[in-house]
């Protein structure tokens, strides 16, 4: 049942309720705005029925519209259609579909949420000394021990596989492995096809950040190395430093391919759907293009998440702008959504906040200040922890969240369109050539002449073209072929499979 504001003051007591908004979030009507919830599966909320029912319940009445609702941890899945084997999670129930429960919830009924799987993208397992059970796991195929001697792991330059300290960390993939990029990609495509989501989303689609010292020293797969080494003419055993910039340049292009892969073969299966990457903001907000590329996000982890939004690989970022409501912390929050804003490219953004630092008044005055800015919406982190200091109390935290959710939201709003994918104007066009990573394509269309060179996984693309037709000429190390045309329509995103010699 839906909070009424007398209710609510009933709950709080009306001059509590008065003093936590500012009155413009509390009496304003706001456009169609993107009000969405981030759901780890690391805490209670999909894994069995009721867990769903009481979500959906609690996200509508709490005024969200949309569920960031991950379903892939550590190369697992939390539903059942899946390339990859079942979460080895003890809570999720056994034979439960978690994702197709959801989404036949969530879409029912006269309040619809959105569904938007969230996975993440290139962290693979998560404990050291004790590997998945499942023998078809990618890290039991590809990690430590690989099939064929060939490991898709992420490595530092010392050789060091797991991101962390202790027990506590992450194995990485690596995105410059042609396996690691497409393995990681058919995950999201596989779940698109089978499941009626609205929405993808990709998280730590990146480097690990290191720490301690160990900022840009990963990246150091044999594979990726080799595959850098040839294609800057360097012999094969050459180690690049960390801080080389055409090697930071090129790690920097690996996630940046991974990503334009999943958008553009995501556009074909599933038109509507809404891409989006949950994208990292540490630090004092940029404000200068020489601060951007100072920054955590492109000069550590090499996610260069402003060229994705500039050349339309995204249909909108996430920054998870995850700040304690206090003066500094306040300050580099409003720097950075600013920011955001104002680099949003082609497509667009939504605000991240980090939810579980704030007490109830600063969550109030974030929010205010995060709908000003007039990006496409906001995302609150998370269902499990609402506020401040909930870890142990999830449900309480919930009950007390409720009320300042739903009074700074005010009324109900639907999700905004996204022009481009509503009312398109442009087309998508991408070639997969079979894993051939020396090739190259010359387009010749509305545009001029374009040439494409493709990446780890043998794939390439454009966005954003003109529709009409296009002569494309494909070029390897061994062959060319006979130039042949492509058509588009408005809207399209089509993918050309070719077998080269």
């Amino acid at each position: 049942m839906q909070l009424t504001r007398r209710r609510l003051g009933a709950l709080l007591g009306a001059t509590t309720l008065a003093s936590l908004l500012p009155r413009s979030a509390a009496v304003a009507a706001h456009a169609p705005e993107l009000r969405a919830l981030w759901v780890d599966a690391f805490h209670d909320g999909i894994k069995t029925p009721r867990q769903i029912d009481e979500l959906v319940a609690w996200a509508q009445d709490a005024g969200f519209n949309t569920l960031y609702v991950q379903v892939r941890r550590r190369g697992d899945a939390y539903y059942l259609r899946s390339l990859e084997p079942r979460s080895e999670d003890p809570d999720l129930q056994p034979g439960f579909d978690a994702l197709q429960y959801l989404l036949d919830r969530a879409h029912a009924g006269r309040r619809p949420l959105q569904v938007h799987a969230w996975l993440t993208t290139l962290a693979i397992w998560n404990r050291r000394n004790s590997p998945p059970e499942n023998p078809a796991h990618m890290f039991n195929r590809h990690g430590l021990e690989p099939e064929a001697g060939d490991t898709w792991l992420m490595l530092r330059d010392d050789g060091e596989a797991f991101a962390g300290e202790g027990n506590s960390g992450t194995y990485y993939l690596d995105p410059g492995h042609p396996g690691a990029a497409r393995h990681t990609a058919d995950v999201y495509l596989q779940l698109l096809r089978d499941y009626d989501v609205d929405g993808i989303q990709l998280d730590q689609a990146r480097y690990f950040e290191g720490g301690n010292g160990d900022q840009r020293r990963w990246g150091y797969n044999p594979t990726s190395v080799r595959r850098f080494n040839d294609a800057m003419g360097q012999p094969a055993d050459s180690v690049p430093p960390p801080d080389e910039p055409r090697w930071s340049a090129w790690r920097r292009d690996q996630v940046t391919a991974l990503v334009r892969r999943i958008y553009v073969e995501a556009r074909a299966i599933k038109p509507r759907a809404n891409v989006s990457c949950a994208v990292i903001a540490w630090g004092a907000g940029p404000r200068t293009e020489a601060d951007w590329q100072r920054s955590a996000a492109y000069s550590t982890v090499f996610q260069d998440w402003r060229s994705w939004l500039s050349e339309g690989i995204l249909d909108y970022t996430v920054p998870m702008n995850y700040y304690r409501e206090a003066v500094l912390s306040a300050a580099w929050l409003d720097a950075w959504m600013t920011f955001q804003q104002a680099n949003r490219g082609k497509r667009g953004v939504v605000l991240g906040l980090g939810s579980y630092l704030q007490e109830p008044a600063g969550l109030a005055a974030q929010l205010d200040r995060a709908r000003a800015v007039g990006a496409l919406g906001i995302a609150s982190y998370s269902y499990a922890v609402p506020l401040a200091g909930s870890f142990d109390t999830d449900a309480d935290a919930r009950r007390r969240a409720l009320p300042v959710l739903r009074t700074a939201f005010g009324e109900d709003q639907g999700v905004p369109t996204l022009p481009w994918l509503d009312r398109p104007s442009t087309a998508h066009l991408g070639f997969d050539l079979g894993g051939r990573e020396d090739a190259e394509i010359t387009l010749v269309g509305p545009f001029g002449t374009r040439t494409l060179r493709s990446d780890a996984i043998g794939f390439l693309a454009a966005t954003d073209l003109a529709p009409g037709r296009y002569q494309a000429t494909v070029r390897s190390a061994s062959s060319t072929m006979r130039p042949f045309d492509v058509d588009l329509d408005p809207g399209q995103s089509r993918v050309v499979r070719l077998a080269l010699a």
